[in-house]
C-alpha cells in the first residue's frame, strides 16, 4: 500500500486546528515512570518562534540512562530554575490555548505529575491538548490490526517522510518545533 493514505478528513481536522492558532509543546525528563519530572520544557508558536524555552531544575538526580537518551546531565540543570518557579510564565503561555504536542499523553501525563509533586494546583484543561502524533497517524495511514488503530509513528519518521529539515535531537525546543511543521506540513498537504 502506498502512504500516505491522506484522508481529506484528517487534512480538514489538522487545518481547523491550525486555525485555532495553537502552540506546540515538548518536555524532557528524568524518565517516564509515575515519579519522574520534567527537565526541560519548550513552547513555540505555529510558525516555530521560541515562546519559551527553559531547562528545569527537578530537584532530584537525572537517571544516567534518561541523559543518554537527551543529553541532558545534573550539571546541565543545578543552576536552572525549579518548575515552582517558571510554572506561572507557563501557565500564562497555555491560557486558552489549544496545546499540540506529539505523544501528548505522555508529556501532559508528565508535566501535571510534576506540578503536582511540586505541590502546586494543575490548571490546565485536559482538552486543551491535542496530539500531534494521533494526527499524523491517522494523516499517513498504516492500520495496526492489534490494537484497531493507526499505527504510530515516531517524530524523527514523520519528519522525514514530510522532509522536514529540522531535527528530532531529543531536545524540547527541536521537538517542539519539528512536532508544529509536522502539523503544518498534514494541514498544508496536496496530493500530487
Amino acid at each position: 500500500m502506498a502512504y500516505p493514505i491522506a484522508h481529506p478528513d484528517v487534512i480538514k481536522r489538522a487545518q481547523e486546528v491550525l486555525e485555532l492558532n495553537p502552540i506546540f509543546l515538548d518536555t524532557e525528563t528524568t524518565g517516564i515512570g509515575l515519579n519522574d519530572v520534567v527537565i526541560e520544557v519548550a513552547i513555540v508558536d505555529r510558525e516555530g518562534q521560541v515562546l519559551y524555552d527553559s531547562l528545569v531544575n527537578p530537584q532530584r538526580p537525572i537517571p544516567e540512562e534518561s541523559s543518554r537518551v537527551h543529553g541532558i546531565t545534573d550539571e546541565m540543570v543545578q543552576d536552572a530554575l525549579t518548575l515552582n518557579q517558571v510554572w506561572a510564565d507557563i501557565e500564562k503561555i497555555f491560557h486558552n490555548r489549544a496545546v499540540g504536542i506529539y505523544n501528548a499523553e505522555f508529556d501532559m501525563r508528565l508535566l501535571k505529575q510534576s506540578v503536582l509533586a511540586a505541590g502546586m494546583p494543575w490548571s490546565i484543561k485536559e482538552n486543551q491538548a491535542f496530539c500531534v502524533m494521533k494526527l499524523f497517524a491517522a494523516w499517513y495511514g498504516e492500520w495496526n490490526k492489534r490494537h484497531s488503530d493507526f499505527k504510530s509513528q515516531k517524530l524523527e519518521f514523520a519528519g522525514q517522510f514530510c522532509g522536514i529539515e529540522l531535527p528530532n535531537s531529543h531536545h524540547a525546543l527541536d521537538d517542539a518545533r519539528l512536532a508544529a511543521a509536522v502539523m503544518n506540513y498534514v494541514a498544508n498537504y496536496q496530493a500530487s
